[in-house]
């Protein structure tokens, strides 16, 4: 029975080295595992000294490949048809965590006024004070005179609702969803990818079989 190849490529490929192999770029799959151990070890692709950060390729280099090893071998693409490698160097990977720290301070402190001054301004156009005015009246039958049971409950459900949202108490996870934060980066950084892939492809930049 022919063997048959399974090759599964992610759309976006972080590495660190210039030398590529295949176990660098695709995940590989076949029953006969001596093929596989050989593909891992074989040579993809390197990357020039004045490559940019990203570069695209098509599945065919893939291909290109590893045919060079097993040129009579069925392959099955379970994966992307184009990819990009993103290549970060060394030295990027160990920036100051106090770098960091004041980056997730800063924007911190950005989403938490940006939500304050929407909370703000959603209370005002909808006069939540006086909401709260005529629903005492009307349960209570008196006229509320100062603070009551429904300011405390509104301002505790705010931060309370937010936490809920966001599936977040401090590192660990309320649910095992992932939060509205995750699948909103997960959904740009997939159509980043995409547009780069296509504009690569326009301009005659992806690089495929030779």
């Amino acid at each position: 029975m022919e063997e048959i190849l399974y090759v599964k490529v992610e759309q976006n490929i972080p590495v660190a080295k210039r030398e590529l192999t295949l176990k660098d770029v695709a995940t590989l799959y076949c029953t006969n595992k001596k093929v596989v151990q050989t593909l891992e070890k074989a040579d993809f692709y390197t990357l020039p000294e004045n490559a940019p950060q990203k570069t695209m390729f098509t599945i065919g280099k893939v291909y290109e490949a590893i045919h060079k090893t097993y040129p009579n071998i069925e392959i099955e693409n379970i994966g992307e048809r184009d990819f990009i490698i993103d290549f970060e160097k060394p030295d990027k990977k160990e920036k100051s965590k106090l770098y960091e720290y004041i980056k997730t301070i800063f924007v911190s402190l950005i989403v938490f006024f940006g939500a304050a001054f929407t909370i703000m301004t959603f209370n005002e156009d909808v006069s939540v004070s006086e909401v709260f005015d005529k629903v005492y009246l009307m349960i209570m039958g008196t006229a509320k005179k100062g603070g009551s049971i429904l300011e405390i409950a509104y301002a505790a459900g705010l931060p309370l609702g937010m936490l809920v949202f966001y599936n977040h108490f401090r590192r660990r996870k309320i649910k095992d969803d992932p939060t509205p934060i995750q699948v909103e980066m997960c959904t740009y950084e997939e159509q980043v990818n995409k547009a780069m892939i296509k504009t690569a492809s326009r301009e005659g930049k992806t690089i495929d079989v030779n």
